[in-house]
């Protein structure tokens, strides 16, 4: 049953939703169903076209939607979550089993998805606005989020002398992530891919359908995670350093040190090996450890 976004829900549940009688499915030049939802999505004017075109995503199927006004375009995210997710995390669910359990069953990661925004919400972290949902067909219809993720900030900095920009960047992602991890949750899936910086230069945290509970095992796995996914775009240490002194300065300003000991562990690289350079993983581990004492 397709479901409308309430306010922000308790944080123990699945959000409570306005249900509806439609489905959230085949929304390509669905007039209709813009026309009778726009107010509700923000839409002016009288909708003419409406166009769905694949975002890219091997596993989920993420879209974008372009609704063509009268009065100008507006953009939207559907994102379903097939249930073969299995083979997005296989080789680091293999490796950290004991670490990091990842979801699998797209109907439960939809639901970590849900849960997961009101939490940040609550502790003044961005997601892009969920609007409604269809737990049947698990599909999910997004705020489109203008910007460029921090996988694609990392590429362009490693051929550029001056890294305050992106060094600033980091250090804010520390301090968001330590608030996540203070508040009892944990990312599961934190990599700088599914951080986007917004053409306003807001932090929005996507793709959070590994999001849980946690404790200091698993949020030691979120920093690993988020600094050796830094660390796969260099062969020297020297400017992935300055990236990850600035996450962990900021990670520190309200993160425990405990959790950097614990990303620090030979245990919590071992899947990245292969992945990450040995002397830049060495390094990172290093770095670790000398802001965990």
């Amino acid at each position: 049953m397709f479901k409308w976004r309430e306010r922000v829900p308790h944080l123990e549940e699945v959000p409570s939703f306005l249900e509806l009688p439609i489905m959230l499915n085949g929304l390509n030049n669905r007039v209709d169903f813009f026309t009778e939802f726009g107010s509700l999505l923000g839409i002016r004017g009288e909708v003419i076209y409406v166009e769905v075109k694949p975002l890219g995503s091997f596993i989920n199927e993420v879209d974008r939607i372009t609704v063509i006004t009268t009065k100008g375009q507006y953009y939207f995210v559907l994102k379903t979550f097939s249930s073969w997710g299995l083979l997005k995390w296989f080789p680091l669910w293999i490796a950290s089993y004991a670490r990091a359990n990842f979801s699998v069953n797209g109907k439960s990661r939809l639901k970590n998805e849900l849960r997961a925004r009101a939490i940040l919400e609550k502790v003044g972290v961005r997601t892009p606005q969920v609007y409604c949902y269809d737990m049947k067909r698990m599909k999910a219809l997004y705020e489109f989020v203008e910007g460029e993720n921090l996988d694609e900030k990392v590429k362009a900095a490693r051929r550029d002398e001056n890294m305050d920009d992106i060094e600033d960047v980091y250090e804010k992602v520390g301090l968001e992530i330590a608030k996540i991890h203070s508040s009892g949750y944990i990312l599961g899936d934190c990599k700088p891919a599914n951080v986007i910086q917004s053409s306003s230069r807001e932090l929005y945290y996507v793709d959070l359908e590994q999001a849980r509970s946690g404790n200091q095992r698993l949020s030691g796995w979120d920093v690993c995670e988020f600094l050796m996914f830094t660390g796969r775009f260099f062969l020297l240490p020297k400017k992935v350093g300055i990236l990850c002194e600035a996450f962990l300065r900021g990670y520190l300003r309200e993160g425990d040190k405990k959790v950097l000991r614990e990303a620090a562990s030979i245990k919590m690289s071992q899947p990245f090996m292969g992945l990450v350079s040995p002397i830049i993983i060495q390094s990172i581990r290093s770095m670790m450890l000398e802001y965990a004492e």
